[in-house]
């Protein structure tokens, strides 16, 4: 006689699939934040930023540029901090045995966010760091989706609407790993387009495709995932966990390959 099946195990099947996700992309940005914490570390110790353009940037340290080169640097070191201080506000042991930290780390969090995105925009607006149109709409628009987001999550939380906290701190926090999305994008893009001959390049189409899609396909996996989260099926709960299981798989093989070939090289 088969065993009646736990009313509860689609939801833990649900929450398995986005733990695997989590884990995967939390590897992943650590890995980000390392390489630049190694790569901009030690010319910002030393005082000389000109090693920085070993690493190809639209543009990086330009000599005589004080305003320019403090933006650039403080906004890489700025995007490590956020990255790593926005994976923390996800754990839930952290939430439940140490509140007082959870609420300051979002703090820090959203603040950096703010002044990340705010210099984003100056590099690419004031100082012309930009790859086209097509690019530079993508990501003016993932930056004011951060400004937006993280002005409601911090409101709710004031007004300690929780539920409604929590999804507007987590597309925050989405929005604000679009950079690191896209260098996962472009690998993936590259393992499935080089093999056909295909070259992805700034102006190109697939780029561009990978652009928008930075911040789009997350933003539209996590208002999937609200959904079903709230769903009486337990058939979506599976599928949905199912599709963050393979989004993990994804997600690991973008993040090794761009340690492999976008962030050890240059090491």
């Amino acid at each position: 006689m088969p065993v009646p099946r736990s009313p509860a195990t689609p939801s833990r099947f649900l929450s398995a699939g986005a733990t695997a996700w989590f884990i995967a992309a939390t590897l992943g940005q650590w890995a980000f934040v390392l390489f630049i914490v190694l790569f901009f570390g030690g010319p910002v110790l030393d005082g000389d930023l000109s090693p920085l353009n070993a690493k190809p940037h639209v543009t990086g340290h330009v000599p005589g540029d004080v305003a320019g080169n403090v933006q650039f640097v403080g906004h890489a070191l700025l995007a490590g901090l956020v990255t790593f201080a926005g994976a923390w506000q996800l754990v839930p042991a952290l939430r439940r045995r140490w509140p007082a930290v959870h609420r300051w780390n979002g703090r820090v969090f959203l603040a950096v966010a703010l002044v990340v995105t705010l210099t984003g925009f100056y590099l690419v607006w004031v100082r012309g760091s930009q790859l086209g149109p097509a690019s530079n709409l993508s990501i003016s628009l993932n930056g004011l989706l951060i400004v937006v987001f993280a002005a409601l999550a911090w409101r709710s939380a004031r007004r300690q609407e929780f539920a409604a906290h929590r999804r507007h701190a987590l597309r925050a926090y989405l929005l604000v790993n679009g950079v690191w999305f896209l260098r996962i994008g472009i690998m993936l893009a590259g393992l499935v387009l080089a093999p056909l001959g295909i070259r992805i390049d700034y102006s190109g189409a697939p780029f561009l495709l990978v652009s928008f899609g930075s911040w789009m396909v997350p933003m539209a996996v996590l208002a999937l995932y609200f959904r079903v989260e709230r769903s009486p099926h337990a058939r979506r709960k599976v599928a949905m966990g199912g599709l963050l299981a393979l989004l993990a798989l994804l997600t690991a093989a973008g993040s090794l390959a761009a340690i492999a070939f976008m962030w050890w090289p240059f090491l």
